[in-house]
């Protein structure tokens, strides 16, 4: 009986993790539905490694990758290295990986929930908690490091407890090199792990991890805070928002001028300096963005409103609806239970990214959240199991029913809603412009986006020659028109462009393909074009919206 009895655990636990994997694998290629800048940008980066031993830049097996917008951190970057080997550059390459972290993070957080706990129905709890969360699958399927940064950081806490404290130390280190929320949150994270296990602890078997630990965090925060991969959160951050002295000032005069005062030259007084200053107006931001992290329309209602991180446009959140009820549960268990390495997790996980002051709540930047908000989750299930079946039965069916609908959207729909935000299309736009031949110039419009990753990963760019082509000089085909140039192919900086009038005044007698982004204000795909100017084809989106228009001219 017991045999069987383990048996039959084994097997719903291994049902549970392959309707994991199946829920992460399943039409990859189509959903999300087409590979946006980033993903793109880890491809090539890994392609550069691979054929050169240098990022784009040429900077030799760098610490911190160089990208065109900003310094990476590495560990995406670096693994995805063998996946193009192994299978070229193309989105499945770049997007394996995340698919196979995803399904390590759910093993990795059963685990870590059976260590904790020693309830192995808990654990199964867990196990199916995780592998139908819509929040974590969104961030299992694209090329993004919150993934890989919630591995390790899984890896960490579990070797912790397991007190493999060496393997722990490097994998918490790890997901601080995987991505930059992880700086500010790991390390004190830790500090406050060691505080409430302290007695567990043989404090000898710290020495070396602590000091593998100290120096991988030095490195990393320190460079961070001062050095190339700090420059993405310093240009975010509530600390540097330029806007800050002039809504000071505003601030300060209106409270004079409501309160009576008048004339030219106010002076604020003390009590508006009191009032309103640059640390009030930070605290105020901070707070904001912090209740946002919890608010149930970001959790449960609308989930982020980024469709690159949110499973739809409105209508479902980042949790189940129904997973609100265990969670207010679980967060009581943890108290009851002195979990509160657990409830400092969940209090403490919204601070960094409540730290910027764009896009709040930010779904990417709350990731590292999204685990131990499931642990509540599951103590609370568990807490019901044992209270009433009939209840846990109903909670049950609930969550099956939220799942199904959800998953049936996100299968369905949210293919054709993730389309622009991924930038579908542009894969088709670079394939077009580097098959067409007879061409003086092709010139390539994504009106607000620019096209120049997309060029180089579709194309396969020799990543040797692009080291050499830099700095890239700009190039002007038309007048006020400009863009980066490989051989006859022009990739247009962002903008917005009268192509009529552009075309009227350009060189005459070159023959030209213009690819251009739908929304340019004169190229309404439904009107005739101009004598001379012939539109060959379109790409569309999957709803059958233009994307894109091909137009051919002199």
């Amino acid at each position: 009986m017991y045999a069987q009895s383990q048996l039959a655990k084994w097997l719903k636990l291994i049902l549970v993790i392959s309707l994991g994997v199946v829920l992460r694998i399943w039409s990859l290629d189509k959903l999300p539905n087409g590979l946006h800048w980033d993903e793109q940008d880890t491809g090539y980066q890994a392609y550069s490694l691979l054929k050169t031993g240098k990022d784009y830049f040429g900077n030799i097996l760098p610490l911190f990758p160089h990208s065109l917008a900003e310094y990476r951190t590495p560990v995406l970057i670096y693994s995805t290295v063998p996946s193009v080997k192994i299978f070229g550059l193309s989105p499945f390459s770049v997007r394996i990986l995340p698919v196979v972290f995803g399904i390590l993070g759910i093993i990795t957080f059963g685990l870590l929930v059976y260590i904790t706990s020693r309830n192995p129905l808990i654990s199964i709890f867990s196990f199916l908690v995780i592998s139908i969360s819509i929040w974590h699958i969104q961030y299992s399927r694209q090329a993004v490091e919150s993934i890989v940064m919630s591995l390790y950081f899984l890896l960490g806490l579990t070797c912790f407890f397991r007190k493999k404290y060496i393997i722990s130390a490097l994998m918490f280190g790890l997901s601080m090199w995987a991505y930059s929320t992880a700086k500010m949150f790991v390390p004190v994270f830790v500090l406050v792990l060691l505080i409430t296990n302290i007695k567990n602890i043989n404090k000898k078997l710290l020495i070396i991890p602590g000091i593998l630990f100290f120096i991988l965090s030095v490195i990393v925060i320190g460079d961070g805070m001062f050095g190339k991969s700090g420059q993405r959160f310093r240009e975010l951050s509530i600390f540097t928002d330029p806007t800050i002295a002039k809504q000071v000032d505003r601030a300060r005069q209106t409270q004079q001028l409501s309160s009576g005062a008048s004339g030219v030259g106010l002076q604020p007084r003390l009590i508006d300096k009191i009032i309103y200053n640059k640390p009030i107006l930070w605290f105020d931001t901070f707070i904001k963005n912090y209740v946002s992290a919890f608010s149930t329309e970001f959790l449960f209602v609308r989930g982020d409103q980024e469709l690159r991180h949110s499973p739809s446009r409105e209508g479902i959140g980042m949790l189940y609806l129904i997973e609100v009820i265990p969670l207010f549960i679980g967060i009581y268990v943890a108290f009851k239970n002195k979990n509160y390495w657990l409830i400092f997790w969940f209090l403490f996980g919204a601070v960094p990214g409540a730290l910027t002051r764009t896009d709040n709540p930010h779904a990417a930047r709350l990731f590292i959240m999204l685990p131990v908000i499931l642990y509540l989750v599951v103590l609370g299930i568990y807490h019901i199991y044992r209270k009433s079946k009939f209840m846990f039965v109903s909670y049950f069916i609930g969550l099956l029913a939220s799942s199904i609908f959800t998953f049936s959207y996100y299968f369905s729909v949210y293919r054709w809603e993730s389309a622009a935000p991924f930038q579908y299309g542009f894969d088709q736009v670079i394939k077009t412009a580097v098959s067409s031949s007879g061409y003086d110039r092709i010139i390539i419009d994504g009106k607000q986006d620019s096209l120049l990753m997309a060029y180089l990963f579709n194309s396969s760019f020799d990543p040797a020659k692009f080291q050499s082509m830099l700095p890239l000089p700009t190039f002007q085909p038309y007048s006020n028109v400009y863009g980066n140039k490989f051989n006859n192919i022009y990739l247009l900086f962002s903008g917005e462009r009268t192509w009529r009038t552009i075309w009227n005044d350009g060189e005459t007698g070159k023959k030209t393909l213009l690819i251009v982004a739908n929304g340019q204000p004169d190229l309404d795909p439904s009107k005739s074009l101009p004598s001379g100017i012939t539109r060959l084809s379109t790409i569309n989106y999957p709803d059958s919206t233009v994307a894109f228009q091909v137009i051919e001219g002199r």
